[in-house]
């Protein structure tokens, strides 16, 4: 691994609160060879004193020159190696202030723990729930164990920064096992991603209907890998509210659906029936999918219920 510290030469406000870009190129030790990250280096001011660091995979390094931060990047960068690779995502607690990587590895997914032990599944949403469970028992997880949760970020490609999920994947069917994938808009901005089936799944942009398109693609690979039998149970979830509008620009519009005293508005795009949830605290919104009226209405139902939104199936 070769690091360098350079100047910043972009003649932008990009370039004027990061004067230097550290330069890390993988010559050894991961799977990536040859692959070359730009970090950016900022600078922070107290009074007279400047101090420079990067923030690469949820963690900061800090020093009082940047060529000063060599030593200790390498030593992080080599120190979140494993399994010949660096980290795809990260889970963070943010009143505990840990990071925790998780890599993705052949067909499973695994997160560390400093010192501690290790959690393996194919599936993201299993190995967040395993990892939850192990710092509630320890008591690191939010206050007196119960209050935080862990929220997961992307690991950018270009910079090893955090990039946050544009929305989620995700299958909640009784008796099956679950599936949760967050999906990141890549950093030129001209697809969007996620990691299913041991391989990133990737679509072009247009101008909403990726969201569509990627729920197909994963749906059809999860369903080739046996585990999703019908693509309608996987669902786009916590679609910020930009995204759900380009998304809705290609809707047709129905009667609203009625579950119970639950009023959701109802859709249709050619081939299938949508319904949207609201989900005001977040400022996002979730998507329903069904082949029907009837089908969608069912799904809706089934969530509602398992969600203890509904007292009977009305």
């Amino acid at each position: 691994m070769k690091i360098t510290v350079e100047r910043n030469v972009a003649d932008d406000m990009y370039g004027r609160t990061h004067p230097y870009i550290a330069r890390v190129e993988i010559t050894s030790a991961t799977m990536n060879v040859g692959t070359v990250y730009q970090i950016p280096v900022f600078v922070e001011y107290s009074g007279l004193q400047k101090t420079f660091g990067v923030d690469v995979c949820g963690f900061r390094v800090t020093a009082k020159h940047p060529q000063q931060l060599i030593d200790p990047l390498y030593r992080l960068l080599h120190g979140l190696i494993n399994a010949s690779r660096l980290p795809n995502y990260v889970f963070i607690a943010r009143r505990a202030r840990a990071v925790f990587p998780v890599y993705t590895i052949n067909n499973e997914v695994m997160a560390i723990t400093q010192g501690g032990p290790y959690f393996k599944h194919v599936e993201l949403a299993k190995v967040r729930e395993y990892l939850t469970d192990y710092l509630h028992q320890i008591g690191v997880l939010g206050e007196k164990g119960l209050s935080d949760k862990l929220h997961v970020r992307g690991v950018s490609q270009s910079t090893l920064g955090l990039r946050r999920p544009i929305f989620y994947l995700k299958k909640r069917v009784a008796g099956q096992t679950d599936f949760w994938a967050p999906v990141f808009r890549a950093a030129d901005g001209k697809t969007i991603y996620t990691y299913a089936v041991n391989q990133r799944r990737e679509v072009p942009k247009a101008a909403g209907m990726e969201v569509m398109d990627l729920w197909e693609l994963v749906a059809k690979a999860l369903i080739g890998d046996g585990r999703l039998q019908n693509k309608f149970d996987l669902r786009p979830d916590r679609l910020f509210p930009t995204h759900w509008q380009e998304v809705h620009s290609h809707l047709h519009e129905e009667r609203p659906l009625q579950i119970n005293q639950i009023e959701l508005p109802q859709y249709r795009d050619g081939l299938h029936w949508l319904a949207v949830e609201a989900r005001p605290d977040e400022d996002r919104f979730g998507l329903f999918l069904g082949h029907s009226a009837e089908d969608l209405a069912q799904r809706v139902r089934s969530d509602f219920q398992r969600r203890g939104l509904l007292h009977h199936t009305g």
